[in-house]
């Protein structure tokens, strides 16, 4: 396995504790528990491990001796302290030789990302330091978010590998189309392709049909519901490469017999779901809070007689379809202090200021940009008209 990401990672995480202040961040996981592993380091253990990152840029694995092998191999760290029966008294001697002021810990009460300690890890942490440590324990919570966050250009360079493949798989898939298919049927197309590339659904990393919607607009699995003419149908799929995903969504109508464009109605609703996009665009820069932008968007569509959205207009896509820290969302009390975060060059979003009235065509068009120092660069290739299936 190559390590090169989670060795960036690992650095860019010296930054931040230097920048914060930090002695040590310590990682405490069995079998792969914290969700932050897969992006800081990418080694696996069974039993309950540790990783140490040190201010001084120092970084230290302890492990039992049976999953030492993979972790010494992965180059990663300065050393590998490895123990026989318990984790507890090779720590204990660590903090007793290192004597860190403040220790942070992977607890948030806002981001499920970056709270992988369990109460009850926290509680036997405690217990195995309380005769040899009396500094502060704090959040990694702020330097976790901008980890996952802020992208090193090997993150987006795999992002936008996924990116590409999506929008091959969805070409392809657009020439298949016809009405008379069911949701499922559609779904299955997405498969095939997904399998001919060696890739995976992003979502669920499994050979899984993305969402297909004709009706009953929610997160769901394609269903039995047959497209007929005049039908639009929404696809929202995303794929992994090497363990980073795309998140685009399509909204395509179906011709009735003699149509050679669409109902002027549905036109404007896709022509304001674009400009929503746009708008959303130009106000993405760095500096600026994420509810800013989403009120951009979501102000747009009210002025041109669209519904309220009812979500946020975009969210960070990374490791995962949805990678936590800064959201482009309203400041409603489900969505708590991520709209409030800054947007910074590195970080990549998805757009998609979805029109979804109670009597009317539903419209969801989301599109890949990456922040940079100027504003974005759109990492998708825009869908700019209306995708007509004869």
């Amino acid at each position: 396995m190559n390590y090169v990401i989670h060795q960036q990672k690992m650095e860019q995480a010296v930054r931040y504790l230097q920048e914060g202040d930090i002695d040590l961040w310590l990682i405490l996981t069995s079998e792969g528990s914290d969700p932050c592993l897969p992006l800081i380091t990418g080694v696996k253990s069974v039993g309950p491990a540790a990783f140490l990152i040190c201010k001084d840029g120092k970084k230290y694995a302890m492990c039992s001796r049976i999953d030492a092998q993979d972790i010494e191999e992965s180059g990663l760290f300065d050393e590998v302290l490895k123990y026989s029966t318990e984790l507890g008294e090779t720590l204990r001697e660590f903090v007793t030789q290192h004597q860190p002021k403040t220790i942070a810990l992977n607890y948030s009460r806002k981001e499920n990302l970056a709270d992988g300690l369990t109460t009850g890890r926290y509680r036997w942490l405690r217990n195995v330091l309380k005769d040899c440590y009396s500094g502060e324990f704090t959040s990694s919570e702020r330097f976790l978010e901008k980890l996952r966050s802020i992208k090193t250009p090997l993150e987006i360079e795999r992002i936008k590998q996924a990116i590409v493949v999506t929008q091959e798989i969805y070409d392809e898939i657009f020439t298949q189309l016809r009405a008379g298919m069911s949701e499922i049927e559609i779904g299955q197309l997405f498969v095939k392709e997904m399998e001919k590339r060696e890739v995976v659904n992003g979502v669920d990393r499994t050979l899984s049909m993305p969402i297909v919607m004709k009706e009953r607009i929610a997160h769901r699995p394609p269903g039995e519901a047959i497209v007929a003419p005049g039908d639009l149908v929404i696809m929202d799929f995303s794929v992994d490469v090497e363990g980073y995903v795309s998140d685009i969504a399509r909204t395509v109508y179906f011709l009735k017999p003699g149509e050679t464009k669409a109902p002027a109605h549905i036109q404007a609703a896709f022509d304001a779901a674009h400009a929503a996009i746009t708008a959303a665009g130009e106000a993405l820069k760095p500096g600026v809070q994420g509810y800013e932008v989403d009120l951009v968007a979501r102000n747009l569509l009210l002025d041109r007689g669209m519904p309220e959205i009812t979500h946020a207009t975009g969210h960070q896509i990374g490791r995962d379809v949805h990678d936590g820290g800064t959201l482009l969302g309203p400041r409603w009390e489900r969505y708590g202090h991520a709209p409030y975060g800054l947007v910074e060059p590195g970080m990549v979003f998805t757009l998609e200021p979805t029109i979804l009235p109670e009597d009317g065509p539903t419209f969801i068009v989301e599109e890949n940009v990456l922040v940079t120092e100027a504003g974005i660069e759109y990492l998708t290739e825009r869908q700019d008209e209306l995708i007509l299936i004869p």
